[in-house]
């Protein structure tokens, strides 16, 4: 593979792509995170403001997230953002809120490394203290949106091909790669192992395994983007509603779960808790490094 270039210019992709507008100048923009998978630039063209983000092949071997995204659901970003406008039609069909309008794209290549382009949408960052309820509101109705449009099969988005009966013992097996890597405390190990021997879905959903309110934009009191669709799978929607819970109050989870139980009933995670949370916490879901801090949080459905 080619995609171990870390040296991108903006100009060589714009100079190589006849149909793309004049780029009059490129900005490069902060990484959020020292492990961020991405480069990113805001590109002024003669057809208005861009974001360009180009993959960083050598973050996402080294990265949690990434590894067990690749291990688990075979979703390889070098490769398969060739195929991110299958992502973005659906989410834009079933989804309920606004993704920036895709203008190009491509796995990695010779000429350059796998890449989006998408026009930029104004707007600030989401953090925790902007929530409200009616962004609550909205964000709940968006989820549960997608969860309505279920596969028998899980895996990568664009095709999944993986069937429900496999699923308890693949998530065992990265289980177990992954706390040999992180060297997991047994206690929290087997018990997790265990009540995975009891875990069967029969329908799995388009998630999002790095939701995370620093994906969205919002205006107005209201969510306007999510601007980062990288990380979706076809997975079981126990898993992203686990991933949820760590990032709602009881009463946002309570005015959550009020508004997703108009669309689809509330799944009982107690079976799936324990070993969900694990998976995240190996994929360091959300930065959190102390194991016992974020296996003790509280439940919030």
């Amino acid at each position: 593979m080619t995609g171990g270039r870390e040296a991108v210019d903006p100009v060589q992709l714009f100079c190589s792509q006849p149909a793309l507008p004049d780029l009059h100048r490129a900005e490069r923009l902060p990484a959020m995170f020292e492990d961020s998978t991405h480069l990113l630039w805001r590109c002024e063209t003669s057809d208005g403001d861009m974001i360009l983000k180009a993959c960083r092949q050598p973050m996402l071997e080294t990265t949690g997230c990434w590894r067990v995204i690749a291990n688990l659901f075979g979703l390889y970003l070098p490769r398969d953002l060739a195929n991110i406008n299958r992502i973005q039609d659906m989410i834009q069909q079933q989804g309920l809120i606004p993704l920036p309008e895709l203008v190009s794209w491509g796995g990695d290549s010779e000429a350059f490394p796998a890449y989006i382009l998408t026009r930029f949408v104004d707007g600030r960052m989401l953090e925790t203290t902007d929530l409200n309820d009616d962004m609550i509101a909205q964000f709940a109705s968006h989820i549960a949106r997608l969860h309505q449009l279920e596969y028998s099969s899980w895996g990568e988005l664009s095709q999944p091909g993986r069937g429900a009966s496999v699923w308890p013992e693949a998530v065992k097996q990265t289980l177990l790669q992954q706390a040999e890597i992180n060297t997991i405390n047994p206690d929290w190990l087997n018990p997790a192992l265990s009540t995975l021997e009891q875990i069967q879905h029969h329908s799995f959903s388009p998630i999002m395994l790095d939701n995370r309110w620093d994906q969205y934009l919002f205006e107005n009191k209201r969510i306007k983007a999510l601007v980062d669709i990288d990380a979706f799978v076809a997975g079981p929607r126990e898993l992203e509603l686990v991933l949820l819970e760590y990032q709602l109050d009881s009463r946002q989870a309570a005015l959550f779960a009020e508004t997703y139980t108009e669309s689809l009933p509330m799944p009982d995670l107690s079976q799936v808790r324990l070993s969900y949370r694990l998976l995240l916490f190996l994929m360091n879901a959300l930065g959190e490094s102390d194991l016992d801090i974020w296996m003790q949080s509280p439940a919030r459905w």
